[in-house]
């Protein structure tokens, strides 16, 4: 009678950090961290390749993570990406060590060292000094340190570029001076007023749009508008069971009698909070997407010279949010997160467009307003950038519901914000070959121009 036998190799790499290898018909194990098949012994724990290199990265980076629910997140195959926080404390639980990520990079390169040295004398890589004298380097190639550089310029440039977003985000919310712009205790509860000041707040602070022509601006606000407040609105109910409106007044599905209003509902459900909800999206993912959805290139009637620094920036965010997943999840999860954060954007527009079409869910979810103009408003045959100008629109620049909107960016509404500081970067030889997520930042040889500007009045 014949035996199968199962053969296993084992490797010490001391602390926790033994890897076993195995052959045979029962050799798969499965990961203890989410449940996919896992051959070996990572950091202490069985574990799949997946959550081996999460738990590598986030203690490399010394990543700090939170939960956005009760910290009890089911953590499995299909889910490990949902909340990084229960990912590496459930790491952390089942085994994996910390020192041993240390004790491998030492190992490396001791590893590296003593190999080299077993060379002999001929095969030693040598490197000559302006003296003519030969020495071993036991540094890296001179390419291999201008690609770590390149690297490192490239991952800090994005990394401030989306901390500048999410800073602009943080100051609209914590700022008690943006409702100064609402006139009277009716209007302040005016759910489009609510929706538009925090749009008006964006556009003053995000790069390029406080330097376009006044027509171009009110041009790309009057396109994004009904999108972006829509999409304030998801992110309010984002944690609720409910949907939150700018009025601070809920919906829910199991309250509505209209066939409109559930159908709206349902889609704001499906298309937007639903794929967001499954992906765990973050405040930096959310204000990347505000900031897309305001650069918008390919707006009809934009000059050529808009379009081109709408176009650059654009990139400029689409480069640095996909470099700063990347710090977070392996390259090929970062480009399928990217993808789904980019799918929402066609999503709100689509939705927000419906909504604003019937003219009582468009007031209630602050996508239009239906008051009538004011009084003391006054018809022009051109937009005039003045600090008071108060209008209305010809040739359907702006429709008639818009003229809130307009009348917010003639008085360039929202001016209380003080300057973000600017950055300095490396000297310029560093940066000559930079890749191209920094480039769009890059406004000179020496000094890294801000990508959030205040728009002064």
């Amino acid at each position: 009678m014949s035996v199968a036998s199962s053969n296993t190799t084992t490797m010490d790499t001391s602390n926790g950090g033994t890897t076993t290898s195995q052959t045979g018909p029962e050799a798969t194990d499965f990961c203890v961290v989410c449940g996919d098949k896992a051959i070996g012994k990572h950091y202490g724990a069985v574990a799949c390749n997946g959550c081996k290199g999460f738990f590598r990265r986030s203690v490399w980076q010394n990543l700090q993570y939170t939960c956005r629910f009760n910290q009890q997140c089911n953590i499995d195959k299909d889910h490990r990406n949902a909340c990084r926080y229960c990912r590496f404390q459930k790491c952390l639980a089942d085994g994996m060590k910390p020192e041993a990520i240390q004790n491998e990079r030492d190992r490396i390169g001791s590893t590296k060292r003593s190999r080299k040295r077993s060379l002999p004398a001929h095969l030693q890589p040598t490197s000559t000094s302006a003296d003519g004298v030969s020495d071993s380097d036991d540094g890296p190639s001179p390419p291999r340190v201008e690609r770590r550089i390149e690297e490192d310029a490239t991952t800090a440039a994005s990394r401030r570029l989306v901390e500048m977003i999410v800073d602009i985000e943080g100051r609209l919310q914590g700022n008690h001076n943006i409702n100064s712009i609402l006139r009277g205790e009716e209007q302040e509860n005016n759910s489009r007023q609510r929706s538009v000041s925090i749009m008006i707040g964006w556009a003053n602070m995000l790069h390029p749009l406080p330097e376009l022509p006044f027509t171009d601006k009110v041009l790309l606000l009057k396109h994004c508008s009904a999108a972006f407040s829509l999409l304030h609105t998801v992110q309010r109910s984002l944690c609720s069971p409910h949907i939150v409106l700018p009025d601070d007044t809920y919906l829910s599905l199991t309250s509505l009698h209209s066939s409109d209003l559930v159908s709206a509902i349902s889609r704001i459900l499906d298309e937007l909070l639903s794929p967001l909800r499954r992906i765990n999206v973050e405040k930096a993912e959310l204000a990347a997407l505000k900031s897309l959805m305001l650069l918008h290139p390919d707006v009809t009637g934009l000059s050529a010279s808009s379009r081109d620094k709408l176009r650059e920036a654009r990139d400029g965010v689409l480069r640095a949010l996909f470099n700063y997943l990347c710090q977070i999840f392996s390259p090929a999860d970062a480009s399928v997160r990217l993808s789904n954060l980019l799918m929402i954007v066609p999503a709100l527009f689509s939705v927000s467009q419906s909504l604003a079409e019937n003219s009582q869910l468009g007031t209630l979810f602050g996508l239009s307003d239906n008051a009538p103009a004011s009084s003391n408003s006054l018809e022009t045959k051109d937009i005039k950038e003045t600090p008071n100008a108060s209008l209305l629109y010809k040739d359907n620049l702006l429709l008639s519901k818009s003229a809130l909107l307009a009348g917010l960016v003639a008085s360039q509404a929202i001016s209380t914000y003080a300057p973000l500081p600017t950055v300095q970067t490396p000297p310029a030889a560093s940066l000559t070959n930079i890749p191209a997520v920094t480039l769009p930042l890059l406004g000179s040889n020496t000094s890294f121009p801000l990508p959030m500007k205040m728009f002064m009045a």
